[in-house]
């Protein structure tokens, strides 16, 4: 019994930096179909999964880093993709991956906040909106609409000089 208890305490104390070990971004989430769990239980209790559709003739733009800056200036194709129900950096790692290791994708981002995928692909390549369309649906999430090409980035442009 005192056995028992002793490597029972001493699993509680060693668990978490057993846990602190696992690296995550190794793990093959694909064999483990994540992005097919029930986002209900997720803790999104306050948000409105509904709600997240464009309102129509709503703006979109393409979401600036230095990923999607550089595959831009190397002549890359961009595309905005309105996503519903993206809510969490779980949400975000897992499109960012599903895309970013697509051939044809140079660089990917999921902005939070304006709840899209935004891709810049290769010159040359594209996907199509059905192909994105069913990445999308693979990882656990819908698509509003898809916008493409220079709107998306003159639409950026012209919200930056509205900010100065």
């Amino acid at each position: 019994m005192i056995r028992t208890l002793f490597i029972s305490a001493a699993f509680a104390f060693t668990a978490p930096v057993h846990a602190q070990q696992m690296q995550h971004d190794d793990m093959q989430h694909e064999d483990m179909q994540h992005g097919e769990h029930d986002h209900e239980d997720h803790d999104h209790k306050d948000h409105d999964m509904e709600a997240d559709e464009a309102a129509p003739g709503e703006t979109v733009t393409l979401s600036r880093t230095p990923e999607i800056d550089a595959a831009l200036a190397a002549g890359g194709e961009p595309a905005v993709a309105q996503v519903l129900g993206v809510v969490c950096d779980f949400c975000a790692k897992a499109m960012n991956k599903t895309f970013g290791k697509r051939e044809e994708v140079a660089a990917t981002y999921v902005d939070l906040d304006t709840k899209t995928l935004n891709l810049v692909f290769k010159p040359g390549q594209s996907l199509d909106d059905e192909t994105i369309g069913k990445l999308v649906t693979k990882a656990g999430y819908k698509i509003a609409a898809i916008h493409r090409g220079e709107a998306v980035i003159a639409e950026t442009a012209a919200n930056a000089e509205a900010a100065q």
